[in-house]
């Protein structure tokens, strides 16, 4: 036979209800074999942690039922899905009515005759078509003999009701040898069956309280083993809780960081570089102006051989600013000039993309760095910072403006409007130009052109004069 089990600190605990236990275990009984089933409580489970041949016995048991409410708390606690209490009392007289139904034998073993006959009595009364092969009492010492005794009855089922542990030991060791097909411990319910013992109420059984009662009935015996049982079990689970509630309490956590993070990643767009990028109301308005924007720079320098630099650069700055003539000064706010800087660096980025290297993506880029200059020599200083330090230009951030330049700006002003007396300066921007040295020869104040046309003769001069044209896009 099988069953549903979970590990409880190195023994299989059973994970099934009553009824379905008992519906396994009367479809299963003709299969060869001998079934072994106990039953586990808080005090049994403390006396096999001090006890090897004990834990050894309830490890080899076929099927092994939380007896206890203290098992069944402290395996929910450790995540086993134990759905309720079984006891030996409640699973023998679920089994009864099943085995009576079946025809199935039984044989009780254990307890004083006169405790065996009254039971047998009240067997007979309550399931008059159930077969009792025999009954023998417990006091015989030696657990082969009980086994030579229950042998030549044929039973099918043997409910043994020996004091424990030698019952969990005469169960597992010599079940096989009784010939019986199920055999369990059912401890002292044959006394409850007899009369002589009172089970605690229903309510108290729901609430877990039955030992109280039991100690309550018994207080000098079940008092002390009670108390010291309790106290050595709570010593044995009570550490095992807590550090596999720990380990759930970190998981969790991670699992909150991993699910924050990903959620922050889906509501936070991103550009593929992984830079913050603007809300799609302004992604749709900067894309169409960098489309329009891409378009004239491709068809200034597609029209004409020699591109004037300074001319295009002026040309490019009155079709953002929406003016014919650009003059020295700007009269833009903070959002249009914030939006104009936006669109020359997603310019950039399309230049990057669509024409990576070559002479056209250099000159493209040349004069898209001229036209930022030149807008930024155009309006306050405050304004750049405020659209700087939105991190939303990255291109323009990576080619301009020195990785420092916030800080120092930020500790200048510090440092002026601390000094008593003293006018407060706006601070100087650092705009070094960071690529190689083929770019820093042009000045962005100095008239410029450049020739587009490369010609073959002039492919095989000598070209130590010329500026160096990398292969990709320069860094």
């Amino acid at each position: 036979m099988t069953s549903d089990r979970g590990d409880f600190f190195g023994l299989m605990l059973d994970l099934r209800r009553q009824a379905s236990l008992a519906d396994h275990i009367c479809s299963n009984i003709h299969q060869e074999g001998c079934f072994c089933h106990l039953s586990l409580n808080a005090v049994k489970f403390a006396q096999a942690c001090r006890d090897v041949g004990l834990w050894r016995v309830l490890a080899q048991a076929d099927c092994l039922s939380a007896d206890g409410m203290g098992i069944v708390w402290a395996a929910r606690l450790l995540g086993l899905a134990v759905p309720e209490r079984v006891t030996g009392i409640d699973l023998m007289e679920s089994l009864l009515p099943r085995f009576e139904a079946a025809g199935h034998s039984v044989f009780l073993l254990g307890a004083r005759d006169d405790v065996l006959h009254r039971v047998q009595a009240r067997l007979r009364r309550d399931f008059p078509e159930l077969i009792i092969a025999g009954v023998h009492h417990g006091y015989d010492p030696d657990d082969a003999k009980l086994a030579e005794k229950v042998r030549p009855s044929g039973a099918d089922v043997v409910f043994v009701a020996l004091p424990s542990p030698r019952k969990d030991a005469f169960v597992v060791n010599y079940g096989p040898k009784t010939g019986c097909r199920f055999i369990m411990g059912v401890g002292g319910a044959f006394d409850v069956l007899a009369g002589d013992i009172r089970r605690a109420p229903a309510m108290m059984q729901r609430c877990g309280l039955e030992f109280a009662w039991r100690i309550a009935m018994a207080p000098r015996t079940m008092g002390p083993r009670y108390g010291r049982g309790l106290w050595r079990f709570a010593g044995s689970i009570i550490p095992a809780i807590l550090r596999a509630w720990a380990g759930r309490f970190y998981r969790a956590a991670g699992w909150v960081v991993i699910v924050g993070f990903a959620i922050w990643l889906v509501l936070t767009p991103a550009d593929a570089s992984g830079q913050v990028v603007l809300p799609p109301p302004e992604i749709e308005a900067v894309e169409a102006n960098a489309s329009q924007i891409m378009q004239f720079l491709t068809d200034q320098l597609s029209e004409n051989d020699t591109v004037e630099i300074d001319d295009t650069v002026d040309a490019l700055i009155a079709r953002l600013l929406g003016r014919d003539v650009v003059t020295s000064e700007g009269n833009l706010g903070p959002e249009d000039f914030r939006m104009v800087l936006l669109v020359l660096d997603r310019v950039l980025a399309l230049t990057q993309m669509l024409m990576p290297g070559g002479t056209g993506s250099f000159l493209m880029e040349l004069i898209v760095m001229k036209a930022v200059l030149r807008v930024v020599a155009m309006y306050p200083e405050p304004m750049i910072r405020d659209a700087m330090a939105a991190g939303t230009m990255p291109e323009i951030s990576r080619r301009f403006f020195d990785a420092g330049y916030l800080a120092q700006a930020v500790a200048s002003e510090t440092t002026d409007n601390s000094s008593p007396g003293s006018i407060s300066m706006p601070p100087q921007p650092f705009l070094p130009i960071r690529f190689s040295t083929y770019y820093r020869q042009w000045d962005p104040a100095a008239t410029q052109s450049w020739n587009t046309s490369l010609t073959e003769e002039r492919a095989d001069t000598d070209q130590s004069d010329w500026i160096e044209q990398p292969s990709v896009s320069p860094r």
